[in-house]
């Protein structure tokens, strides 16, 4: 199959529909291609997992393959490198776990001026601007908008570098669920948010990093004074005379209670929230380090009175004060906050479904460890990740990957090199990012700093479809031209190397047809396949329609032993055969 990744999108849905009912592939094809309507159909027919799942929270006990291991590592990380497995392979699930789970707090390099010798501020080429505060409100705006961008190529680099830790994908989770978007917040109309917004939006995501297995109720403290979300839910703009509820509202439907039936508050209750949380201002945005201040005289004093829900709360109009005392409230709700947070993190990590055995063997037990741990996140995503139901089967190869899980997971699984040499030509690393953002991610769907609403992005929450939001007749053909991409070079900076990614694997497992096949399906899907596909693969692509292992194993070792272009010629096409058939199944797109 070698040349051009050619997908019929209605083949490609029909196996991801069988393979979430029965783990198994479904032989037969549809020549119908689909379009939007198509999907839509397709998505209502199939928005649930198929048949009960019973495992809880118990401490899983099964095998501890390479297979275990990979997806641990896929579900915590942004993909994995071989070598990742195998820092893995003397330890035990237990001390695996807690190794992924350790998150460093400690900062990346930040952001700089890749753009200009000398920026409008004066900043010096690869000089961090994070703490460059422009001081006007209308010179330095081309600056500040090239600033952004660098801040979502920053982050694209910190996921493609990340280690064997949680964190960058905990900052992801962090940022979907509780989302500033950066081009919102620079057009917010505010006082010098125009120049400088850049500079409060890296200042949100380094808040994640540095909490990304941290307290939950910490971080909803600090994110309602950050002045990135002062600006995005316009607190900035609430007072006693023109009171604004938006963040108000947002903080209790979406970040701490959810909106579920269960959940009653009302209209009113946000109208007070709004009242008490009015007064706090930025004051200091062209400043290095910008701050939110209690402004007492925009403050609305009055006695807050909350509904049955809240128990009839009253809050004293005590000033800045009353901010903590409302969180307090809210959390007072505790299991609700808890169950909508980690409702939450399942639909992130594990599977979108939760029916009533998720419920209760794993929704409501990891809420009351998050309760009983005063609301810290590392006692929960231990119990989670250690559990039999992680490691259950019917959660495997079961969610379509996000375009950060396809993008930057393909690069670092298929061991492309994505940093420039030397690592001070800033100008070609950033640019090698802006072709990944731009000719990748904002193709697929999902950019960086770009969540569409405050919800974050619907694949995460948006009943009934969940992941298959991320899939449409225009998006999935985009994500096999990138993959044709790395194979024919034609995104500068980038270039597939099937010889080099073979360079990690054992020359036994090289020369052995069947082997090979094995070991690139292990890699690279989140299932095995069957003997029979393993087969109709190995003599497809490996030996050509040849009958004998023989004819692959002798290729391989003429060209081991003198790597000539004739020798050459006969292995390389064979394995760009291999890997392209490989890339093409729907399982390739499922994690």
């Amino acid at each position: 199959m070698e040349g051009k990744i050619v997908i019929d999108p209605q083949i490609w849905l029909d196996r991801i529909k069988y393979r979430k009912a029965s783990q198994k592939f479904k032989p037969d094809s549809l020549s119908k291609r689909i379009n939007d309507k198509n999907l839509e159909e397709f998505n209502d027919k199939n928005s649930q997992r198929i048949g009960n799942i019973s495992s809880g929270l118990s401490a899983y006990t099964g095998t501890w393959t390479d297979w275990e291991k990979m997806h641990l590592l896929k579900r915590t990380g942004f993909g994995f490198k071989r070598s990742d497995l195998q820092a893995l392979s003397t330890y035990t699930m237990f001390q695996s776990v807690d190794i992924v789970l350790t998150a460093d707090p400690s900062n990346p390099p930040a952001p700089v001026n890749w753009y200009q010798l000398i920026d409008e501020n004066g900043l010096a080429f690869g000089s961090d601007w994070t703490k460059n505060a422009i001081n006007s409100i209308d010179k330095g705006v081309a600056t500040n908008l090239v600033r952004s961008e660098s801040l979502k190529y920053w982050m694209i680099h910190q996921a493609l570098n990340q280690n064997i830790s949680i964190r960058e994908k905990m900052v992801q989770f962090w940022y979907h669920f509780i989302p500033v978007n950066f081009d919102d917040v620079y057009l917010s109309s505010n006082l010098y948010c125009a120049t400088n917004s850049a500079r409060i939006c890296y200042d949100y995501i380094k808040m994640f990093r540095q909490n990304a297995t941290g307290n939950f109720k910490q971080i909803i403290r600090q994110v309602a004074t950050h002045p990135a979300m002062m600006y995005y839910l316009n607190n900035q703009a609430n007072s006693a005379s023109a009171p604004d509820e938006n963040f108000a509202r947002e903080v209790m439907e979406l970040f701490t209670l959810g909106n579920n039936s269960g959940n009653t508050y009302n209209q009113n209750d946000v109208i007070q929230a709004a009242k008490l949380l009015s007064g706090w201002r930025v004051l200091n945005l062209n400043q290095p380090n910008p701050t939110t201040t209690f402004v007492s005289e925009v403050h609305d004093y009055s006695t807050k009175q909350f509904s049955s829900f809240f128990n009839n709360t009253v809050i004293p109009g005590t000033g800045a004060s009353e901010l903590d005392v409302f969180i307090d409230m809210i959390f007072s709700k505790n299991n609700m906050v808890a169950e909508h947070i980690c409702r939450r993190l399942y639909r992130f990590f594990v599977y979108y479904d939760i029916d009533e055995n998720v419920e209760l063997h794993v929704i409501q037990p990891l809420a009351q460890i998050l309760i009983q741990n005063n609301w810290e996140m590392l006692p929960v995503l231990k119990a989670l990740f250690k559990s039999e139901h992680f490691f259950d089967i019917a959660n495997r190869g079961v969610m379509i990957k996000s375009p950060f899980d396809f993008l930057i997971g393909n690069l670092r699984g298929l061991n492309l090199s994505y940093n420039t040499s030397p690592s001070f030509d800033h100008a070609s690393q950033y640019q090698l990012l802006y072709l990944l953002n731009e000719e990748g991610l904002k193709l697929m769907g999902q950019v960086m700093g770009e969540a569409p609403n405050v919800s974050g992005w619907s694949a995460f929450y948006q009943k009934p479809n969940f992941y298959q939001y991320w899939i449409n007749s225009n998006t999935l053909q985009r994500r096999f031209t990138f993959i044709q991409g790395l194979f024919d070079g034609t995104i500068k900076g980038l270039k597939y190397d099937e010889l080099q990614y073979l360079t990690t694997f054992p020359n036994n497992i090289c020369q052995d047809p069947n082997l090979l096949v094995q070991e690139v399906v292990k890699m690279l899907l989140p299932v095995n396949l069957s003997a029979e596909e393993l087969l109709n693969i190995k003599n497809s692509t490996l030996l050509t329609g040849q009958s004998n292992d023989s004819y692959w194993t002798a290729a391989w070792e003429s060209y081991k032993n003198l790597p000539l272009p004739k020798n050459l010629s006969i292995i390389k096409p064979r394995l760009k055969s291999l890997f392209t058939h490989i890339l093409q199944l729907a399982e390739f797109h499922l994690t």
